[in-house]
Order: structure tokens, then sequence, then C-alpha cells
């Protein structure tokens, strides 16, 4: 309530982790962005293999695969004073204290005119990191999760590039515009799942939507509802009846 009449609103934030295993505990950063994206690009694709038999004079598509989720999404960088700035914080954090947010929204309306902004680089070089930085140990770059309102996916960044838009008395950018394209990403027992949504044998993720049940989402699963009890369990429910809409509960395999 106090953050609407304030005009406070929910940041699109960036998750960074270390592995695809996606493990919380692991975070290592969470970026809330300077402005929420005006729109996104998300790309769904079919893959098919084409074949013609020989005096026909049209082809057959055979399918092959659903590929990955594509987004992209441009990322404001200001830092003439009167957009607040962006958030990185440590770890896992799902939002900011409403003490911190409130000294952003009242910092622009008083801040000094005549001085001269900082620039942008250091914080363009930091987000590219964050998204990209190379691990040495295990030969990946950064694993991320994109959430915002509804919206999930965890993926990886396949492209960046940036657009510099103003400019200070000395030349050094002030404002860009961060293109950004992402990939979604799968462990190997995910994908699993998703070829066969009824196995018994891998872990499952399913996001509650409205009026679902536990004992409904578990006989959609496992093909029978007594199992309600494990996925409780496994996702730490102090109630069954309590589900929240977006909520992702874990589905473990049957023992």
């Amino acid at each position: 309530m106090i953050e609407g009449l304030l005009g406070i609103v929910d940041k699109m934030r960036i998750e960074v982790y270390p592995s695809i295993e996606y493990k919380e505990t692991e975070a290592i950063k969470t970026i809330f962005v300077q402005v929420n994206p005006e729109s996104y690009t998300l790309n769904h694709e079919v893959e098919f293999c084409e074949g013609q038999a020989i005096g026909s004079s049209s082809q057959e598509l055979q399918f092959n695969r659903i590929g990955s989720e594509e987004v992209s999404f441009d990322f404001v960088f200001d830092s003439s004073g009167v957009i607040p700035p962006a958030k990185i914080k440590d770890g896992k954090v799902e939002s900011l204290p409403l003490s911190e947010t409130l000294i952003d929204v009242l910092e622009p309306a008083i801040a000094n005119p005549f001085e001269q902004a900082a620039t942008i680089e250091e914080e363009l070089e930091e987000f590219k990191e964050l998204l990209s930085g190379f691990n040495g140990d295990t030969h990946q770059t950064r694993y991320l999760r994109l959430l915002w309102g509804k919206f999930q996916l965890e993926c990886r960044l396949t492209s960046l590039s940036v657009e510099y838009k103003v400019f200070g008395k000395d030349g050094r950018p002030i404002r860009a515009n961060a293109i950004c394209k992402f990939k979604g990403t799968q462990s190997y027992g995910e994908m699993q799942a998703e070829q066969n949504r009824q196995s018994p044998d891998v872990t499952h993720k399913k996001t509650v939507n409205q009026n679902d049940k536990i004992t409904l989402l578990a006989e959609q699963t496992y093909a029978l509802n007594s199992y309600y009890v494990d996925v409780a369990k496994a996702n730490k429910l102090l109630s069954f009846r309590e589900l929240k809409t977006g909520q992702n509960l874990r589905f473990p395999p049957i023992k």
C-alpha cells in the first residue's frame, strides 16, 4: 500500500549463479535494474528436418525438437542523477528494503543540478562481468535467472551490445542502452522431465496457477495423488492449502 502511494514499483532483477543447479544458497549477486524495460521480445522456435521424395513437388517436415526460449531486453544505464541508480546485492535478494527505496525516490528531487555527472563506464563493465564472467574452474560463463512480475527464465547471456546516448563535457558516456539477448538453459534431468512429464524418476518443476491444489499437481506428475505429502516435505510447506499463485514447486523423483 505504502509503495503504491509513493509511486514505488517492483524492479526487474537478475540473479547470478555459478552453476546450472541454481542453488539459492550459492547465488553470487542479485541485480536490480535501474529502469524496468519498456518491452521485451520472447522467441519460441520449433525445428524440423526437411525431406523431399524423388519426383515430388513439395517437402515433408519432420519434427526435430523444440528449441530453448530466447528473450531480449534493453537495459538503461544513466548517471545523470535524474534516475535512481541500479542496485547490486550479494546473494539472492527478493526485494530492496523500503527505506533504501524511499531514498532512491527522493534523491533525484534534491540532486545538485550543477554537479558534474559521473560516467557509466564502471557500471557497464561490472554488469557485463556479472552476466558473462568466465569461471576458470568449470570453464563456463554465468547462469542467470531473470525475474519480473510473473516472468521467470533460467538462462545464459548470448550477446550484449551497448548503444551510447548522452555524453559529458569530457566526452565520456553518462547514458546508454545495453541490448542483451538470453537463451533458456536446462539441466539434463529437466530436459528428461520435459520429454516425459509423467516420468516419476526425474525432478519436475511446476509454477502454481490460481486454484491449483497440491493433490492434483501430484497426480498430474506421478499419476497418483498420494505423493502430495512427499512434495510438501520437499518444498518445506507448512500447509497443504496455502499455495501461492506464481509459487515454484519442486516434485522430486519417487524412490
